[in-house]
């Protein structure tokens, strides 16, 4: 995809349902920092699309292998910060346009050990902005509240000097944020 849609001037969509949006937006991204797989997958509908720099993934199925092969490399020490969401209506949902920005703020090696509420210094010029990408969620609401029914990833922008060494998803295994059982 070269260019998103043309943005209207005014959205019609509710102001609830506009921040609800943008609120499922900002929670998908956590769960992709946090490595919660499960709820990153049941995200999507199960019929989901996503148009990525990596290629196009469909269904869950996919969606999950994608995750497990080719994402890790975008997780250890990196967060995730959505910017400037525009909400609107579309078909029997929303889309949500927004800048997504990848931060490394740490190696994979260091993120690993990074503690709460501990701060490090870093030798590596980090924290930075490692990768940018426009966004547009086609999301779509169910009786378990939004999911994303489509998503493109715009082209990208990224800091090559920022690519962490390793990005075989096994030997990156260690870094990996765990989840806490609750």
């Amino acid at each position: 995809m070269k260019a998103f849609p043309r943005v209207p001037s005014k959205s019609a969509v509710d102001p609830a349902e506009r921040i609800s949006a943008i609120d499922f937006v900002n929670r998908l991204n956590w769960w992709f920092e946090t490595w919660d797989v499960e709820a990153m997958v049941d995200a999507f509908l199960p019929d989901a699309v996503a148009y990525h720099f990596h290629g196009t993934i469909r269904g869950h199925d996919e969606i999950r292998q994608f995750f497990k092969k080719d994402y890790p490399y975008l997780i250890p020490g990196v967060s995730r910060h959505a910017t400037n969401h525009i909400v609107d209506a579309d078909e029997d949902g929303v889309v949500v346009r927004y800048q997504n920005l990848l931060v490394r703020y740490a190696t994979p090696e260091s993120a690993a050990i990074l503690g709460d509420g501990q701060a490090i210094d870093s030798p590596d010029d980090l924290p930075a902005i490692w990768l940018y990408s426009p966004m547009m969620d086609r999301l779509r609401r169910t009786e378990h509240g939004w999911k994303v029914f489509e998503r493109f990833i715009g082209g990208s922008a990224i800091n090559t000097r920022l690519n962490p060494p390793i990005t075989d998803p096994a030997q990156l295994a260690k870094y990996m944020p765990q989840l806490k059982q609750a």
